[in-house]
């Protein structure tokens, strides 16, 4: 049998998760966690029935309550059986389905063994949803406990129920950000390694007019904005406290000058306390890419390798291979429905899941 590796893009809303990083879990035996994205998508590949131990390796991680439009990790797979990735895409997401669990497979294909999903993304986009409250209706601030938010953009959206937001001043701190700079100061303090290079290189940063994504009446109370920031790679927690900067310039907090300080600083301590680092269920990973050169595969490579079989093909008559597949087919099935079957209930019965659906 040969390993494939294939390269998968997926899409999620990361409310009910813990992150898309696998957790340390109980079951260490298996080394199933639902909790995580990655965990559950370990554990769908697993229904595939591949003869060694599927591990994703991601190319982003993203923390709890963030969401993602395309993401993408890399995946060895030892499977005793021809399989082409559009029919790998089809099943696991059919047993997504199945455990009602909001993450997709979006694409697969196959790369050469030497392929690193992390280390071969050549930029990313991140997406971060603002709505704030238009100044038409700033007496009912005094409502906020009750006020309207869209049933469709809960937890997929940041509400700001202040008015005072002017996105002027948000264009002229916008350029601070952009270009090869030490981001020290808007990295949250890493739960693991500390010593971290903090320089990085931001290509561009944007605030612009945005929509609902879905238009109801509630939309008249609100003006929605989008924030666009395309680099290659970015800090912990980076995009989240960049945006708890601008919103407090927008609402005149704090001024340029006091932005400028944070980037000829660059220390935790240059930090504003004035600012709040933004809740993560209004950000997307929203895109990402690669070079054609690192995803090309070598011509020996390109076809899948099919499982070698024991049996003597040359003496088997015709019916009798009829019979052999008819037979692998339905023994396949039952196996599958069997796994399906069980594994649709250990998700469905694992505590934090149960408890989401309450």
């Amino acid at each position: 049998m040969t390993i494939n590796r294939y390269l998968i893009y997926f899409s999620y809303i990361g409310t009910r998760f813990r992150g898309v990083q696998r957790q340390l879990t109980y079951d260490m035996v298996h080394h199933d966690d639902p909790s995580s994205v990655q965990g559950l998508l370990e554990y769908a590949f697993k229904q595939l029935q591949p003869v060694n131990n599927p591990k994703l390796h991601l190319s982003s991680r993203t923390d709890q309550g963030v969401h993602a439009f395309k993401s993408s990790a890399h995946i060895d797979l030892e499977l005793p059986y021809s399989c082409h990735p559009n029919k790998i895409v089809f099943q696991v997401n059919s047993f997504l389905s199945s455990c009602q669990v909001p993450i997709k497979l979006v694409g697969a294909q196959i790369v050469s063994n030497e392929f690193n999903a992390r280390a071969c993304v050549k930029w990313r986009k991140y997406l971060y949803r603002l709505a704030v409250l238009k100044p038409d209706y700033k007496d009912l601030y005094a409502e906020r406990f009750v006020f309207p938010i869209p049933i469709i953009e809960e937890n997929r959206c940041f509400f700001i129920l202040n008015p005072e937001f002017d996105s002027e001043l948000v264009h002229n701190v916008l350029p601070l950000f952009i270009g090869t700079k030490d981001f020290r100061t808007f990295m949250a303090k890493p739960k693991l390694n500390t010593d971290i290079k903090t320089e990085r290189t931001w290509n561009s940063i944007k605030l612009i007019p945005s929509l609902s994504f879905y238009p109801t009446d509630f939309d008249k109370y609100y003006n929605y904005w989008d924030i666009h920031v395309n680099a290659r790679s970015f800090l912990y927690k980076q995009i989240r406290r960049t945006v708890g900067v601008l919103i407090k310039v927008a609402q005149k907090v704090i001024t340029y000058d006091d932005v400028k300080y944070m980037f000829d600083n660059p220390a935790s301590e240059s930090w504003n306390p004035k600012v709040s680092t933004a809740p993560g269920h209004g950000l997307y990973l929203y895109d990402l890419g690669y070079d054609e050169a690192d995803l090309a595969v070598p011509i020996e490579d390109k076809k899948l390798k099919l499982p070698v079989h024991s049996e003597n093909q040359d003496n088997i008559s015709l019916d009798l291979k009829k019979e052999i597949i008819k037979q692998r087919i339905e023994n396949r099935r039952i196996s599958l429905n069997t796994r399906i079957s069980k594994s649709r209930e250990k998700i469905k019965n694992h505590e934090l899941l149960r408890s989401a659906e309450k």
